[in-house]
């Protein structure tokens, strides 16, 4: 499995920014305002055309991701560390993954995590758009919003069942053409999953119900969210020690790093861009709390290469056609980056054949 993850962004911080943007519903919204110049929250005279809000001059100087390379070594590896000195690592055969099996002799009701299909016309020509082409959708009765009674109408089917559902568009609507206008959709009831409070909680998410807002918000699916299953119930199972500073240093420059170069592509500087994302004060506070986090991430995901001889050599880096980034990045980034691509690979690997 190739380029698992951007060297850019890590899984620890795609993570904790995807649950964050979910339990502040807002966010893009306001984002969105802040980047086009129409944020009222504020100061009005923000000018974020540029760089760095506030900044009447919009320059900003960009992140030099040659830095991401600071503290490593040359294969990739925390300098002068070993992690397993750190770190206690599960045996593979003792973790339990969560189970997400799929139900399909019931009806569905409020709080299910639902895969339809559904196919929408006016009139009785199909519109664009209005279909999942088969490839199912996952929905949260009582979470997701659709239009109209949609998510109602599916209350009560079952698995395997083929109906139809009638629905008004409201006006205005986002498509003009179909403003106001009554619809069909031929819906096809796929299976109802069946999430527990306790496999929710090891994917990451503090409840069931964190979960069903995070895929409803996000429009994401069930097998989205636990795709990398193993992987968190691994890291959940792992202990970790006092970690040397020197590493939580290391990992707080690449984050700083990290993050300034998604708020410059917003046109932002990283203060407003965290205020924006998470709610914290600024980059400080965001880092104080999440580096140690994502430091305890490194050790174990490193302690794992230690343990099972994992390394990664030039040849990887050719293979996974990662020449150009060692220039911008650094080669013991790049190292580092791969390796743990192997780590997590690793991981799914021993834990999905046991």
């Amino acid at each position: 499995m190739k380029n698992r993850k951007l060297l850019c962004l890590l899984l620890a911080l795609a993570l904790i920014f995807a649950l964050a943007s979910c339990q502040r519903g807002a966010f893009s919204d306001k984002l969105n305002d802040k980047v086009n110049g129409t944020d009222t929250s504020g100061d009005s005279s923000d000018d974020t055309s540029g760089g760095a809000s506030g900044d009447s001059t919009g320059d900003t100087a960009l992140p030099d991701y040659t830095a991401l390379s600071q503290g490593l070594d040359e294969n990739g590896f925390y300098e002068g560390v070993r992690a397993l000195d750190f770190v206690t690592l599960p045996a593979f055969e003792d973790v339990v993954l969560p189970e997400f099996p799929q139900i399909y002799d019931r009806g569905i009701a409020d709080g299910d995590f639902v895969n339809i299909d559904y196919v929408g016309s006016v009139d009785g020509v199909e519109f664009d758009g209005g279909s999942t082409g088969g490839q199912g959708s996952d929905i949260v009765v009582g979470y997701t919003s659709f239009i109209d009674d949609f998510i109602e109408q599916l209350k009560g089917h079952k698995p395997g069942e083929n109906f139809d559902i009638e629905v008004t568009f409201p006006d205005p609507y986002q498509s003009e053409d179909l403003a106001g206008k009554d619809a069909v959709f031929n819906i096809t009831i796929n299976y109802i999953w069946d999430i527990a409070e306790d496999a929710a909680r090891a994917i990451g998410f503090d409840s069931r119900e964190q979960m069903a807002q995070y895929i409803a918000y996000n429009y994401a699916s069930v097998e989205d969210v636990t795709s990398e299953t193993e992987i968190t119930v691994f890291l959940n199972a792992s202990q970790c020690g006092d970690i040397p500073q020197t590493v939580t240093d290391t990992v707080r420059a690449a984050m700083k790093t990290q993050i300034e170069l998604q708020a410059s592509q917003y046109g932002l500087d990283a203060d407003t861009f965290v205020q924006y994302m998470v709610g914290a004060s600024g980059l400080d506070e965001y880092l104080e709390v999440q580096a140690p986090f994502r430091a305890q991430q490194d050790m174990i995901f490193q302690a794992v290469a230690e343990q099972e001889g994992l390394t990664v050599t030039d040849e990887d880096i050719t293979e996974n056609e990662y020449e150009t980034y060692v220039d911008v990045y650094g080669k013991p980034y790049v190292l580092y980056s791969l390796l743990q691509d192997k780590v997590m690979d690793l991981i799914s690997e021993r834990l999905l054949d046991e």
